[in-house]
């Protein structure tokens, strides 16, 4: 589905000099004080950053929050298959024509400076944010999190650090040290921080940043837990929680970090109620697009899925979730952008012996980092490292140069998967 509105808004913004990605807060805040302080603005906020689960998190929260009768908001990226997808108001996602006349604005007070297209889109959703009246602003970092444009906001009830991997090298730094300590530049002095389970440097940085700035720290392990095989979770009340409307054994711990939140925000936010067994129902139901899920094909005896994984700590979980089902000869249908590592990320399936198509990616946002690697580049890949591999002109000749006893699985990126969900729904 094309918003042309948006899309021209968005080209007028490239036309105007705009760069695709750069990590500095140097011109946004300007821009966003003559815009009139929209990010001054709005809601208590939730801060997330982290490298894979945010997005999961922030969609539990969003349940949960709605349960209770709340107006929330939501800034999510990158965007699957149209841009009002990362501004969802309480009313719902963002009109075409409200967002492409934020944008407008954004771009009139810029007046052709350089300006990359993330950060505009940012002072864009703010605009819309503070704007429409909302309780809670759930707000998803786009990358690192010290540097990103979402961290002009002056103040977070919560900060949350989902679990932290290698992505981003290039921007964000060589290790998961490096790493840790961008994603852990959104903490506030004296605010609280909610943290997954981490790599063990990583959660080295979460710690002495927290005690630095006198950040109360709520730390998955220690402060609260989750059993996976009886939704179990300790933490300030005991609950069961139901399982996760979206697949796979990561979820739980996602879902369990969505309710270590709730319980923090409960405290500084008089709007927000504690986590009871009502709350927490609402895991169940939750949905989310590019999140390890089947999809519906004309021929309903294919067994399709889709995931927007783009790194081997998401394709870890993603192949984990695969062997937890009972056993079906696979092919993944790949396509990754080449600032990704081919060989480590097929790597994470090896075991289950698939079999490899690559495929390129036709369209990506404009504020994408990277280009897709080769479909013939990732087939010599998977060949090279002791699976079957073969290149395709696209997904959908992919599908159909496979046996239709075959579990597939398309992923390695999610622009990748926006391209499929336009074609093939979720079941």
């Amino acid at each position: 589905m094309k918003t042309p509105l948006t899309d021209a808004a968005l080209e007028r913004i490239t036309r105007l000099g705009a760069r695709r990605m750069e990590l500095d807060l140097e011109r946004l805040p300007t821009l966003l004080e003559h815009l009139g302080a929209p990010h001054r603005r709005l809601p208590p906020v939730v801060h997330v950053t982290g490298t894979n689960g945010k997005g999961s998190v922030v969609a539990c929260l969003h349940a949960m929050l709605s349960r209770q009768g709340l107006r929330v908001q939501r800034f999510i990226s990158p965007y699957l298959s149209r841009p009002t997808e990362q501004v969802l108001l309480p009313e719902g996602e963002v009109s075409d024509a409200t967002y492409a006349q934020a944008l407008a604005r954004v771009t009139d007070v810029n007046d052709g400076a350089p300006l990359p297209v993330f950060e505009a889109m940012t002072a864009a959703a703010f605009l819309c944010f503070a704007e429409s009246p909302a309780d809670v602003l759930l707000l998803e970092c786009g990358m690192g999190g010290r540097l990103d444009s979402t961290n002009t906001v002056p103040e977070v009830c919560v900060s949350v650090v989902t679990p932290v991997a290698l992505d981003h090298q290039a921007f964000l730094g060589p290790d998961t040290t490096s790493i840790a300590r961008e994603k852990a530049g959104i903490f506030r002095p004296g605010v609280p921080v909610v943290a997954n389970p981490q790599d063990v440097d990583a959660i080295a940085v979460v710690q002495a940043t927290a005690e630095k700035l006198g950040c109360p720290l709520h730390l998955a392990g220690r402060d609260w837990s989750i059993d996976g095989v009886t939704g179990s979770y300790g933490g300030e009340a005991d609950l069961i929680l139901p399982r996760p409307g979206l697949n796979g054994m990561h979820q739980w711990q996602n879902a369990a970090q969505a309710v270590a939140v709730m319980e923090v925000l409960a405290r500084r936010t008089p709007t927000v109620r504690k986590p009871d067994s009502e709350t927490v129902a609402a895991i169940a139901g939750v949905r989310l697009s590019a999140r390890f899920h089947q999809v519906r094909h004309p021929d309903t005896s294919r067994q399709i899925w889709v995931d927007g994984g783009h790194n081997v700590h998401a394709a870890t979980a993603a192949a984990a979730a695969l062997e937890a089902m009972p056993s079906q000869p696979l092919t993944l249908i790949v396509g990754i952008l080449d600032n990704r590592p081919v060989a480590p990320f097929l790597g994470a399936f090896a075991h289950l012996g698939p079999s490899v198509i690559g495929v390129p990616i036709l369209h990506q946002p404009v504020y994408a980092v990277g280009t897709p690697t080769s479909p013939d580049r990732i087939a010599a890949i998977a060949r090279e490292i002791g699976l079957a591999g073969h290149p395709a002109p696209d997904w959908q000749q992919a599908l159909e140069m496979v046996n239709p006893r075959r579990r597939v699985l398309i992923t390695g990126s999610l622009y990748l998967v926006g391209e499929v969900l336009q074609t093939l729904p979720p079941c």
